[in-house]
């Protein structure tokens, strides 16, 4: 069996590392997916408003960030059919999840429940930190409004801007910036909201999470590394935080830090495709070449249809046709 050149490996690695964040595809029908997310505490009522929602496509990494409403409630709209996981956090509770599947019905309606840290008190505390000023409150709910009920963000931009300029602490106007910018792939915008949060929030592990995705979007994979590692730390079963984080490795050259992480997700989510991608790339860095072809060919059986389909594909020909010679 031939093996493949270094050079070919960095040319599988440059034409697989672009690719679209969205799930795997079905056909079967039209896009206009819609998650409705409510949050309750065990054994009964409804969460407060405020707590953290995290939505990660099994395979794309963090698709949204935001909070739940008064009612406990959260929406999300991903880009596509596909597997999603749904994350929440909230201060004296123990972080949630629950796995959605959007591959047959395009609609989901799914309960979190949280659970009080043993032995921790769990506060009853209101939707913003006490010391956010009335004013910028008020901006505040105005965007999350046309963020969440409108689908207007750039509309509830104008509102979470006015509230940090009525009060330069406010980490969760900062955040919901940071987030909004990262969506519209203004990479540099979110970064520079999203450094403000996790410096007036260090214990904001969507801060450092999104942050890093933003940072990994403009290649500046060493800042990617800090704000990652520390994001994980915070949270620790993070999907698309390990993914992101393999990514930055393996940019840089560091395949074995890569490796376990891109692992990590790929148990911690079975239907996580574009992993299988990473894995196959740190496989060939190996020069394990069955190893690749073992990883490219789940990634083709979990999403056939997917972004990187035509690369992958035309990988595992190379490989198979170097394996005849």
């Amino acid at each position: 069996m031939k093996k493949l050149g270094f050079l070919t490996v960095a040319v599988v690695l440059s034409s697989l590392s672009s690719y679209a964040q969205r799930g795997p595809s079905n056909p079967n029908f039209t896009i206009n997916t819609n998650i409705t997310v409510q949050v309750r505490f065990k054994g009964g009522g409804v969460a407060p408003a405020g707590a953290a929602v995290v939505l990660e496509g099994e395979g794309s990494g963090v698709v949204g960030t935001t909070q739940t409403d008064s009612q406990g409630k959260a929406t999300f709209h991903p880009p596509d059919a596909g597997y999603y996981v749904v994350s929440v956090r909230y201060p004296g509770y123990e972080s949630a999840s629950e796995r959605i599947d959007l591959t047959t019905n395009p609609t989901a309606y799914v309960t979190v429940e949280l659970r009080p840290v043993p032995g921790g008190k769990a506060p009853s505390g209101a939707t913003l930190a006490a010391n956010v000023p009335e004013n910028a409150a008020k901006e505040y709910r105005a965007g999350e409004k046309l963020l969440n009920e409108k689908k207007d963000p750039e509309g509830a931009i104008k509102h979470f801007q006015k509230a940090t300029e009525l009060y330069g602490g406010f980490s969760q106007a900062y955040l919901m910036l940071g987030l909004i910018y990262l969506d519209a792939k203004k990479f540099e915008d979110s970064a520079t909201a999203l450094q403000k949060t996790t410096e007036l929030d260090a214990k904001s592990a969507p801060a450092y999470l999104a942050l890093g995705a933003a940072y990994n979007q403009e290649k500046k994979f060493d800042q990617a590394e800090k704000a990652l590692t520390r994001g994980l730390e915070l949270e620790p079963r993070a999907v698309g935080g390990h993914y992101e984080i393999a990514k930055s490795y393996l940019a840089m050259g560091r395949w074995q830090d890569a490796e376990p992480h891109a692992q990590k997700a790929a148990e911690l989510n079975p239907s996580m495709a574009p992993v299988h991608v990473l894995l196959g790339n740190i496989a060939l860095r190996k020069q394990d070449t069955l190893g690749a072809l073992k990883e490219f060919k789940e990634y083709l059986r979990l999403d056939p249809q997917g972004p990187m389909a035509g690369g992958v594909t035309q990988m595992i020909q190379k490989i198979e046709a170097s394996q005849k010679k």
